[in-house]
């Protein structure tokens, strides 16, 4: 197989398979920041074996295993895995004035370290509502929890995040 054949046979099962296993990694993580790092892994093991035989099984296949090694690595040397805030607020536009763009930050800080010490469902409600755009019905059902379930958890930290951020503005 060429370069270019094994690479379009990546990119095809790459586009037929990524949101899926997005989906399983942050299901069965503890954290949404680590299945980010997971999902690089399983793509960058697929590329490697690409000329062989591949279908999604194959990739979650490899999803699994990738997913049993990082915890294994992370309970070893019993590390807290999370991003910097530099990574969480690389997606804020640049087209903002300067005072803003530092409060935006701050505030983005602020709200992932707060998600980050509320139960792993939590973050991964907030991700799969606000970075996937899934409706509350669509996360209870790949959560396994009651709709009401989701909202209740959406919105009581909703409230809390903002009188939190109320509460440093005040200060």
């Amino acid at each position: 197989m060429s370069t270019q054949e094994a690479l379009n046979k990546f990119q095809k099962v790459y586009d037929e398979t990524y949101d899926d296993v997005l989906k399983y990694l942050v299901c069965n993580v503890a954290k949404v920041s680590d299945a980010e790092d997971i999902i690089q892994d399983v793509y960058l093991a697929l590329f490697k074996k690409i000329k062989k035989n591949t279908n999604k099984e194959y990739v979650f296949g490899i999803a699994r295993n990738k997913l049993k090694d990082y915890y294994r690595f992370a309970y070893k040397y019993k590390e807290k895995i999370a991003p910097s805030s530099a990574e969480v607020c690389e997606q804020v536009p640049d087209n903002l004035d300067f005072l803003n763009d530092m409060i935006i930050k701050e505030n983005i800080g602020f709200i992932w370290t707060y998600l980050n010490k509320k139960k792993g469902v939590i973050g991964k409600i907030f991700f799969f509502y606000y970075y996937e755009d899934y409706s509350l019905k669509e996360i209870a059902q790949m959560l396994n929890i009651s709709e009401g379930n989701v909202k209740h958890y959406l919105y009581r930290t909703l409230k809390e995040i903002k009188e939190q951020l109320e509460e440093e503005n005040n200060e």
